[in-house]
């Protein structure tokens, strides 16, 4: 069924972000698809020797999940090599880069908390190569826990979730995200998380559900949009699903 909270990167049109070569974006969720005010959802595709040139964000974070292709990602000046089911994760005020090795482009889900929106205030570009920026907080732990256990969350069942982009794993101050695996019929009973927005990518599998008294459906692919308050619920169908569930809030104190 039809639903304004469930987007599709076929809804959105296309732009070349700044700071970027080779690098085709589309704003999934954002102010202008579901009046979003706290997250944003890219869905980004960069070819081969192309990417993000180096840059930071002064006042949001950013966090990059890749979903096919491989890269080297730079943040802080340490480098690592990126691959389909990698996290990386960019705290506020620290440089970094990416650039595609593969010969198959990148495709890759980027989160803003707050949403960035092309603002060209909200970005700081370096000064060349040799920018010492581009080195600074080098000391900063931000390398994401790729094998961290399961646990639960409150108000799921049949659900088992994976922290990625924590407070607890990376010091996020906006962003509470988890990959999940969700049994068939497990879900989350009707919920709200106050001073939330809340995201739902479905990898594989659908789910039907209801958000504020609307019903919706999602299928594998899909973006499920939570506004702020907003009552959600949901169960995964036959085979279960997995999803990654990403929570935008307020600043940590």
């Amino acid at each position: 069924m039809t639903s304004q909270f469930v987007r599709r990167a076929a809804d959105v049109p296309v732009y070349s972000p700044a700071n970027h070569t080779g690098t085709a974006n589309q704003r999934v969720i954002g102010k202008e698809t579901v009046g979003a005010r706290r997250v944003e959802v890219l869905l980004g595709t960069i070819s081969r020797g192309h990417g993000a040139l180096p840059h930071a964000h002064p006042n949001l974070e950013q966090a990059s999940y890749l979903l096919s292709g491989e890269g080297i990602g730079e943040v802080a000046g340490r480098s690592r090599i990126l691959r389909a089911g990698d996290w990386s994760f960019n705290p506020m005020g620290v440089f970094h880069r990416f650039e595609v090795v593969s010969a198959a482009p990148v495709q890759v889900m980027v989160v803003y908390a707050p949403p960035y929106s092309e603002n060209p205030e909200a970005a700081w570009v370096a000064d060349g190569a040799d920018d010492p920026r581009c080195h600074a907080h080098a000391d900063t732990e931000i390398e994401v826990p790729m094998h961290a256990g399961a646990r639960g969350l409150p108000h799921y069942h049949g659900a088992a979730a994976r922290p990625v982009i924590t407070r607890e794993t990376v010091n996020a101050r906006h962003l509470d995200i988890c990959m999940m695996a969700v049994q068939a019929s497990g879900g989350a009973e009707a919920h709200t998380v106050p001073r939330t927005e809340q995201v739902l990518y479905l990898q594989s599998g659908s789910v039907s559900g209801e958000i504020n008294g609307q019903r919706f459906s999602a299928e594998s692919g899909d973006w499920v949009f939570v506004p702020e308050g907003g009552r959600f619920s949901f169960a995964a169908l036959a085979g279960g699903c997995e999803a990654i569930l990403v929570r935008a809030h307020d600043a940590w104190g």
